[in-house]
């Protein structure tokens, strides 16, 4: 059965919301207003509100009585919360990942690797929100533990903004590239306490930093 067009509409647009805001051409703090958006996008008010309402359920939007919905502002707290749930839930998902990853899953996340390292190596930092999180994933092999994946995904969204920001100094690019690269080979060798310390210490490190950067602004 084909899927309803106001459904592949709403699709789309969350998409294309979802970009405006985590590359910040939708300010934390602003307002989307239905009307706005629609005639942006040449649609109705249905499919717009429907990807309002997702990306909302993402995480990213807030919405308020009488001024309808807002891009959540970036805040320390905010990523206290989301680093602190990834810490509790991916280094025990991506090393049970290693212990159950078959050849097509870990060709899936190599691949995955390759793509990120080649967006971060050329400053790309609009495409390496999305492959940073498809890495991740790929290490938890999402076809096992789809309710895991479902989590995370959240949470990885939600995080994107703060990553991007943490991104543009350079020589953090080139530490996240070799950081990765650590863990891909751990956990393709299947060794599941290594990836699991590494998936630690890399989360904790990038949120540490990520304090400090909204402590100071």
């Amino acid at each position: 059965m084909e899927e309803p067009l106001s459904r592949t509409m709403s699709g789309q647009i969350t998409t294309r919301i979802r970009e405006k805001i985590l590359s910040g051409v939708y300010a934390p703090g602003s307002a989307l207003l239905q009307d706005v958006i629609a005639a942006e996008f040449g649609t109705s008010k249905i499919p717009v509100r429907e990807a309002l309402v997702q990306l909302r359920s993402e995480g990213l939007l807030d919405i308020y009585a009488h001024r309808g919905f807002q891009v959540r502002p970036l805040s320390a707290q905010e990523v206290a919360e989301v680093f602190h749930l990834r810490l509790s839930i991916e280094p025990a998902a991506v090393a049970e990942g290693a212990r159950q990853a078959n050849a097509p899953d870990r060709d899936y996340a190599r691949d995955a690797l390759a793509r990120l390292n080649q967006a971060l190596a050329g400053n790309e930092l609009s495409r390496s929100g999305d492959l940073n999180c498809a890495f991740h994933l790929a290490l938890i092999v999402p076809r096992l533990y789809p309710m895991t994946n479902d989590v995370l995904f959240r949470l990885h969204t939600v995080s994107q903004r703060y990553v991007r920001l943490h991104l543009q100094d350079r020589g953090r690019t080139r530490r996240a590239n070799k950081q990765h690269t650590e863990l891909y080979n751990a956990w393709a060798a299947g060794k599941a306490k290594e990836a699991e310390r590494l998936t630690r210490t890399h989360i904790e490190e990038t949120g540490a930093e990520l304090m400090a950067t909204l402590s100071h602004e």
